[in-house]
């Protein structure tokens, strides 16, 4: 707290310093009822800039100095709505859920006490807080439905939740690759079995998740939540961090189980909730690896009349279904029934059948069309239920501003998205030593998509042309001519470069990540010294152009208020904390709009600067490039780069993408995981990898050669 302190402080002193050292100089030559409207002008927004940025300072440093008790409520009110979401869209937007049923699975050795032999969905909570320590590893096949088992476990312990209770919140494993290297010296091995290095590991993972997905919560925060004992991690989709079936010891799989073997909290081993495919789980077990002192549940295949009952309370007509639930009890082995005793297959089903004609109200297919000859086989069914599924979501959900998609543009453009997922699966395909993910969709991060070249030489084209046109359009307005070249690049040039740097942006860097200057980044020992040269930098800069152009002491006065004060703002003012409620960051949707915003509060006052020398449109045009540039550290660059190269071909994608991802994950089709979008289900993203790619106008395409997705599913 008192760093923090400490650096609101210096701000103020600065800011104290400039202003006296502004009015010592400029004051003096300013004679009664000579003042000039401009700079009078510039210094009162300059004033009002920084009013802004003490007023969201003070709201900064009130909202760190909640105790981690009030801040774990904050995030449990946060967690609470966004799983609530999570769990509509698993379920079709629907409340109905499969009581489905699990049993114990217990390891040979090294398990949690408390567990009971079986349980069931509704129960789930009173048989988690029995185990001690607090530890389950959910299984199930394939669309058994342990994240909806998991979603539930989460709900039903927040509603119940004292105070002094921790915060379960969902995490990604296939983010592994966010943890952390082992610290220098200590080999993999050893860090696996570290206690110390594995708790640093989890720890260093589990902040950030918080920090990235929660708006409001700083890496102090989330590390004073963690030390408390306050934070749940549910950790979905171990079977989803490599492609193989059957993990081996030396598999990310392991890693992970090894790593979380160690991590403790006291003298017992740290409470987590894990969710893996019963094969995978079973493949580990085999090479001595699983989770340590936890209890393994199984979920139970859905039975015939759990199917009958779960269609009686969702449907509107149950008169329609009757010739397929009788067919439970004439057939209990068909392929039919194989496939409607999965949670997720079954929801499917029924929702597609219960779709109606929105202008007629009659029902666009009859349940009896599942009893045709043709979808005799698991596949079939499989295929037919998803293809009417991504038809019936395309057609039920409008596009934005009232429009539609075609279907056949929905399949192309997930198809694309899908194939990339499925091909850093199978893999393992890394840019800048950092693994791809097989699930998630993080708009700025789907460059690599069309290659790791093509992508950064459009960027760096992109950043060169708009220097030259600010440079061109500079050299036009001004009265230098074009023949003053040499001098706009030795004013903007240096500038630009030394604030790219500082803002840690390389052009063609293979991975560009957020910006390193941030209100949330100025707690990070690391970047401290960063801020602290670009504070000193940027205005002794300033003062030396403007004493090299000779602008007028009155018109300087208000130039350096906007310079100093309007970076201050950018420091303080980015997307950032709540004071009495944390909101779930649309980060998917948003990152690149709210990296702009900063982005622009940054770059226009430095734009003014230049407008001083020449002329004010050419300052404003100026901020707006070099806060583009600047401000969004790389990725905003990398994703307009990536647009420009998914025009056409297999790889095409819409130009405005980032709504599109928003609108398949209201239809349905996708879903929200923490700062990323994923496939409303694994089989649904394997299905439309596995089909051979189209056009966005449904043109059939010729097949790529490749390996096939994996078949099976995550529930």
């Amino acid at each position: 707290m008192g760093m923090q302190r400490g650096i609101a402080w210096c701000w103020v002193l600065v800011c104290a310093v400039a202003l006296g050292s502004a009015a010592v100089w400029g004051l003096p030559a300013v004679k009664r009822g000579d003042a000039d409207p401009v700079g009078a002008w510039v210094g009162l927004a300059g004033l009002m800039v920084a009013g802004w940025s003490g007023w969201m300072s003070w709201r900064a440093l009130r909202h760190q100095e909640r105790d981690a008790v009030a801040m774990a409520g904050l995030l449990a009110r946060a967690v609470l709505q966004a799983e609530s979401r999570a769990r509509a869209q698993l379920l079709g937007q629907d409340s109905t859920t499969i009581d489905v049923r699990f049993v114990a699975r217990p390891a040979t050795t090294r398990n949690a006490a408390g567990a009971a032999a079986e349980g069931r969905l509704s129960e789930v909570a009173g048989y988690y807080q029995r185990l001690r320590p607090g530890r389950l590893v959910i299984t199930g096949a394939p669309g058994a439905g342990k994240t909806v088992l998991a979603v539930e476990l989460i709900l039903a312990l927040l509603e119940n939740r004292r105070p002094d209770d921790p915060v379960p919140v969902r995490l990604s494993l296939t983010s592994w690759a966010a943890l952390p290297a082992p610290p220098r010296g200590v080999g993999r091995v050893a860090a696996n079995r570290d206690p110390g290095v594995a708790a640093h590991a989890v720890r260093a993972w589990v902040c950030r998740h918080l920090v990235e997905t929660y708006a409001g919560i700083s890496p102090t925060t989330a590390a004073a939540l963690m030390d408390a004992g306050l934070i749940l991690p549910v950790l979905d989709g171990l079977d989803e961090m490599a492609a193989e079936d059957t993990p081996g010891y030396g598999s990310p799989a392991r890693q992970a189980l090894s790593v979380l073997n160690a991590f403790q909290q006291g003298r017992l081993k740290a409470s987590m909730v894990l969710t893996c495919r019963s094969e995978q789980y079973e493949a580990l077990e085999a090479v001595q690896v699983w989770a340590q002192d936890a209890a393994r549940i199984e979920i139970s295949q859905v039975s015939p009349a759990q199917v009958r009952q779960f269609v009686q309370e969702r449907v509107e007509n149950v008169a329609r279904w009757e010739c397929l639930l009788d067919a439970l009890d004439r057939a209990p082995s068909s392929a039919l029934v194989r496939v409607l005793c999965t949670p997720w297959r079954l929801t499917m089903a029924v929702t597609t059948y219960e779709q109606r004609d929105a202008a007629t109200g009659d029902y666009l297919r009859e349940p009896q069309d599942l009893l045709r000859p043709a979808l005799g086989s698991d596949e079939a069914v499989r295929d037919h239920l998803l293809g009417l599924f991504l038809q019936d979501a395309t057609t039920r959900r409008l596009a934005p501003r009232g429009g539609t998609y075609a279907p056949g543009q929905v399949r192309a453009w997930l198809g694309a998205l899908a194939a990339h997922l499925s091909g850093n699966t199978l893999t393992g395909r890394t840019v800048a030593g950092r693994p791809l993910s097989g699930t998630d969709l993080v708009p700025h991060e789907l460059w690599p998509l069309i290659g790791t070249r093509r992508p950064r030489m459009v960027e760096a084209a992109l950043v060169a042309v708009t220097l030259s046109g600010v440079c061109t359009l500079g050299m036009w307005v001004s009265d230098w001519g074009f023949a003053s070249a040499p001098v706009f690049v030795a004013l903007i040039l240096p500038v630009f470069i030394a604030l790219l740097r500082a803002n840690g942006h390389h052009w063609i860097q293979a991975s560009p990540g957020p910006p390193l200057i941030g209100p949330r980044q100025l707690r990070a020992p690391r970047a401290r010294h960063r801020t602290a040269v670009l504070l000193a930098f940027v205005p002794l800069v300033g003062l030396g152009y403007l004493l090299l152009v000779q602008v007028q002491p009155d018109k300087a006065l208000g130039i350096s208020f906007c310079l100093l004060f309007g970076f201050l703002v950018w420091l303080v003012a980015r997307p950032g904390g709540s004071v009495d409620a944390l909101d779930l960051m649309d980060s998917p949707r948003t990152a690149v709009r709210s990296e702009l915003v900063a982005a622009l509060l940054f770059g226009l006052p430095v734009g003014v600067l230049y407008g001083a020398m020449v002329r004010p449109v050419f300052g404003v045009l100026a901020g707006v490039a070099i806060g583009l540039l600047c401000g969004l550290g790389g990725t905003g660059t990398r994703y307009i780069a990536l647009l420009v190269c998914t025009r056409r071909g297999r790889h095409a994608l819409p130009w405005r993408l980032r709504r599109f991802l928003h609108w398949a994950t209201e239809a349905g089709l996708l879903r929200v995981a923490g700062t990323a979008y994923q496939f409303r289900h694994r089989e649904l993203q394997d299905w439309l990898a596995a089909a051979p790619p189209t056009t966005p106008d449904d043109t059939p395409r010729p097949h790529s050669t490749g390996r096939r997705p994996r078949s099976s599913t995550a529930g």
